[in-house]
């Protein structure tokens, strides 16, 4: 039997995750869920009987590698140490398509960049949403899409993935795609960049769509710009196919 930890801080995720996992037998796989110390809002996480984990405590990190065969992280906010992405096999899905606009919300880079925008379950290493790929679904991203439009499209087709794969993944029953280029990657600090608009910015009215409709994203307060008294005023785009 193999002992598998869910990472996450994502209840969507661990709810499909949960109904999936009970259709497996117990005699193959035992499945526990745990969030991250870094989550701010664990409170429904916690109802559903998810444990705490600290990605930068050595006491977590040996705890999980002494009682767990494989690791899967699924939207973790925390990043795997590099000791135990080498002890024990570790998986992440990322909302991605590898190696396109990988680190932090790739479909608000995928709207801008025009880059492939999909999921991708690959193997962890010491770098972030890197390593070889195991399983890909691309999405489409829509001329009135928002940020929150692409994200829902990516969840599901990561719950596709999981339905179709979760015990190949388990057994370990699947090939693996070195990745042929290094791709590109977005930080914290590049989205930040983003949110903060520049009023005198020149560019198309299509860039300037596409920017606000990238950093919309439902009830989160993004984008905004700064008036001339000193007011931070928040910026949402609305739009709607006919």
């Amino acid at each position: 039997m193999k002992k598998v930890l869910i990472v996450s801080d994502n209840v969507e995720l661990v709810t499909y995750f949960k109904t999936i996992a009970r259709t497996i037998s117990p005699e193959l796989a035992e499945f526990d869920y745990c969030y991250s110390e870094v989550n701010k809002s664990p409170e429904a996480l916690k109802e559903m009987g998810m444990f705490v984990v600290n990605m930068k405590s050595g006491h977590d990190v040996k705890s999980i590698i002494s009682n767990y065969d494989l690791v899967i992280s699924a939207h973790c906010k925390q990043i795997f140490p590099k000791t135990l992405v080498e002890s024990i096999r570790c998986l992440n899905i990322h909302p991605g398509l590898n190696p396109h606009n990988r680190g932090w919300f790739p479909q608000v880079f995928s709207i801008l960049n025009k880059k492939p925008i999909g999921c991708t379950i690959h193997l962890m290493d010491s770098k972030i949403d890197h390593g070889a790929i195991i399983y890909q679904k691309q999405v489409k991203i829509n001329s009135w899409d928002t940020s929150l439009d692409v994200y829902q499209r990516v969840v599901n087709a990561e719950k596709t993935l999981i339905k179709e794969h979760l015990i190949d993944l388990v057994v370990e029953n699947y090939s693996c795609k070195t990745m042929e280029v290094e791709g590109n990657y977005n930080s914290i600090r590049d989205f930040r960049e983003l949110v903060n608009l520049d009023l005198k910015n020149k560019a198309t009215l299509a860039e300037h769509i596409d920017l606000l409709r990238a950093l919309t994203h439902g009830e989160f307060n993004n984008a905004y710009f700064i008036d001339d008294k000193g007011n931070k005023i928040y910026v949402k785009l609305a739009l709607k196919a006919e």
